[in-house]
């Protein structure tokens, strides 16, 4: 009886998907990394960055071993939707959910909530980071467009990250459409258009700072109530599969960012233009692994890495880094990463300021079995500002972060997931790391120069 309910209910189903059903792919992939760890001050674990060191919400990790406060977890889901001969159309989704160290409490996790003490709060909330859907082969026949994808929806669009900082450093991602992979005889050729309309252009999704846009510690309150009267919209172009010799690959890019704002309601000054240019050379086959070179260089709305209309086109910023892996022998294998940003604000605007980052880490991996490996981390960044809005004009805060962790993992390999640690961390850092804000790993430390905290973690991609 059971089953026959089970074929009922699977009948309109069926219908639907008509001959495509014995056809359909569903395939399941994610991320998660989830743990616990403590201080050596007492109390829960923090993690170590200086501010203003990256665009992104929490301003950090910064080097990210043995370093990160919170559970996270991406569930994704890609849908075969269609297929017939050379065309498809598939379906991609993908949930998240974070959990800080601070929101431990499991029956608001679970949306229990039983006796109305527990609310799940911005902590620890799930999220639709990726619903969209694209369709091949449904252009023609012609070379330039027979292997071309449209797409809409919401998507991480083509980001480039360094994965020791969980830093996206070419980050165009949101609610958008587009037509990527246009054949061009040299290279491949991709058009996005993505919009950015959220009521608060400040957080969630996009990473924007625009709280940040003038001084750090400042809002804006022309920012925080656009109440959906302000669209931003990006276009975006890129260049890619680029090749001048074995093993080398260029891609470039340009992002121009229009603002739209309703008529009478929001402040025209926050109503600026931005544009960005990219380009990355990636060289594989060095020492078991390769090396990716990116320079980028935007103003405007760009400024903060991101959609911030209030900033006119006189502030402008600049970025290079030089990401490099290796892993010559089964028994070792190494990331390098290094950062240059500078970032220059209105010099007629009053409290402008001038702001240079600069990074440098590595993590070695030693292999002693093809289980058990062990990774030593360490990163030393240094921020930079100088103008007429801060009394610390000039000086420079500073931080170096060391981690040793213990590993157990399938493969010897340096990338190899799922992975389980055991660490320990420890960072020092100058009298001036304070500056604009403590940061929730030297709070933890209640105004010290060093700290170390310990834990465990495991991390998987699949």
């Amino acid at each position: 009886m059971k089953r026959l309910s089970i074929l009922k209910a699977a009948l309109p189903l069926a219908l639907v998907c008509g001959p495509l059903l014995a056809q359909d792919v569903v395939e399941f992939h994610g991320y998660t990394r989830m743990g616990v760890g403590r201080s050596s001050n007492g109390g829960e674990q923090g993690s170590f960055y200086l501010p203003g060191t990256q665009a992104s919400p929490s301003n950090g990790p910064g080097y990210r071993l043995g370093n990160e406060e919170d559970n996270y977890t991406e569930l994704a889901m890609d849908v075969k939707a269609y297929e017939k001969g050379s065309s498809n159309f598939k379906l991609h989704f993908r949930e998240a959910f974070r959990q800080y160290n601070g929101s431990r409490d499991a029956s608001a996790d679970a949306g229990g909530n039983v006796d109305g003490s527990h609310q799940a709060g911005q902590n620890q909330m799930l999220y639709l980071r990726e619903a969209w859907g694209e369709a091949n082969g449904m252009l023609g026949n012609s070379m330039p467009l027979k292997d071309a994808t449209l797409w809409a929806g919401r998507r991480f669009y083509q980001r480039h990250d360094v994965h020791m900082l969980d830093f996206y450093y070419w980050n165009n991602s949101g609610d958008g459409f587009g037509l990527e992979n246009i054949n061009v005889g040299l290279g491949k050729f991709s058009y996005a258009y993505i919009q950015a309309d959220r009521n608060n252009l400040n957080g969630g999704w996009d990473g924007g700072v625009s709280g940040w846009a003038h001084f750090p510690g400042t809002v804006n309150s022309d920012v925080y109530n656009y109440n959906g009267k302000m669209v931003v919209a990006s276009h975006d172009l890129r260049w890619t599969d680029l090749s001048a010799w074995q093993g080398s690959s260029f891609s470039l890019g340009f992002q121009y960012n229009e603002p739209s704002v309703r008529k009478g309601s929001v402040n025209n000054s926050n109503n600026n233009v931005g544009r960005r240019w990219h380009l990355e050379y990636q060289q594989s086959g060095i020492l078991g692994g390769d090396n990716k070179l990116y320079f980028t260089k935007g103003d405007g709305s760009t400024f903060w890495n991101w959609y911030n209309p209030e900033m006119n086109t006189k502030n402008n910023w600049w970025m290079v880094i030089d990401n490099l892996f290796i892993q010559p022998t089964k028994q070792f294998g190494m990331g390098v990463v290094a950062v240059h940003r500078v970032q220059n604000e209105d010099p007629t605007q009053p409290g402008h300021r001038d702001m240079v980052w600069d990074s440098l880490g590595a993590r070695p991996t030693w292999f002693f079995t093809s289980h058990i490996s062990l990774a030593a981390e360490i990163g030393v960044d240094q921020f930079k500002v100088s103008g007429d809005h801060s009394s610390a004009d000039g000086q420079t805060r500073s931080m170096t972060k060391k981690t040793l962790a213990l590993q157990f993992s399938p493969q010897s390999s340096w990338w190899s997931r799922p992975v389980l640690r055991l660490f320990v961390t420890k960072a020092n850092w100058n009298s001036y790391a304070t500056a604009w804000g403590t940061p929730s790993g030297i709070g933890v430390f209640n105004g010290a120069q060093a700290g170390t905290t310990f834990g465990a973690q495991v991390e998987a991609w699949w």
